[in-house]
């Protein structure tokens, strides 16, 4: 069987299109992925710090009612941020009247890249279904979310996110939370803009993380 042909380009960047898209573990794209896209007038780091401000999350985020941390590198600190190696359990309100939890681990926490550094300025942060923690094999189901934020100079910023599926019952999760997932996704996006731009219009910071506190690998 030929491997499926992984979106590209202005199909890619489609939000109603949920063909495969690679990520850094899937790169044959999955069985389907789900992608979100929007512009906000803040610069990277802003965008950044709010991602990884994961006790707050509750507090703006729609899609994302609470997440406990079960392990962290530097869990005796206090305010803790995410960073690789942190293991999360997420609790999603899917719908009005339908929540689930995933166990999830960030592997990867991308250093900040600006206009200065060279074009395209990337930056990227991703989390993995945990399977290990939800004793569910990977050939089952398997996940990966991308985060990727494009300095555009000017204090502005393009934020994308793609989530691809993998395994036997990814197919499942399609046929029964396709247009869901992608409803939470644009509220996830939309979301995001209003805190960020908020905090930048209030002057309000968010305390980022220390170079001890989180990997800055590109």
């Amino acid at each position: 069987m030929a491997p499926p042909k992984l979106l590209e380009g202005e199909a890619f960047r489609d939000p109603t299109n949920s063909g495969h898209r690679a990520t850094h573990d899937i790169p044959d794209g999955g069985v389907f992925s789900i992608y979100a896209d929007i512009a906000i007038d803040a610069p990277p780091q802003a965008i950044v710090d709010a991602l990884l401000d994961i006790q707050n999350y509750k507090s703006w985020n729609s899609y994302v009612s609470e997440i406990e941390i079960t392990s962290h590198p530097h869990s005796h600190k206090k305010g803790l941020k995410m960073m690789e190696g942190t293991n999360m359990v997420f609790h999603f309100n899917l719908t009005e009247t339908e929540k689930i939890t995933k166990r999830i681990a960030c592997t990867h926490v991308g250093k900040i890249r600006r206009l200065s550094d060279g074009h395209p300025a990337l930056t990227h942060i991703r989390w993995d279904m945990h399977n290990a923690g939800s004793m569910t094999p990977g050939f089952l189901m398997k996940a990966q979310r991308m985060n990727e934020i494009e300095d555009l100079g000017h204090g502005k910023a393009t934020y994308r996110t793609w989530e691809t599926f993998a395994g036997w019952r990814a197919s499942h999760w399609k046929n029964q939370y396709e247009q869901v997932l992608k409803d939470r996704f644009q509220d996830w996006c939309k979301d995001l803009k209003k805190h960020v731009e908020a905090r930048q219009a209030s002057g309000a910071e968010i305390t980022p993380a220390s170079t001890t506190d989180a990997e800055t690998t590109s």
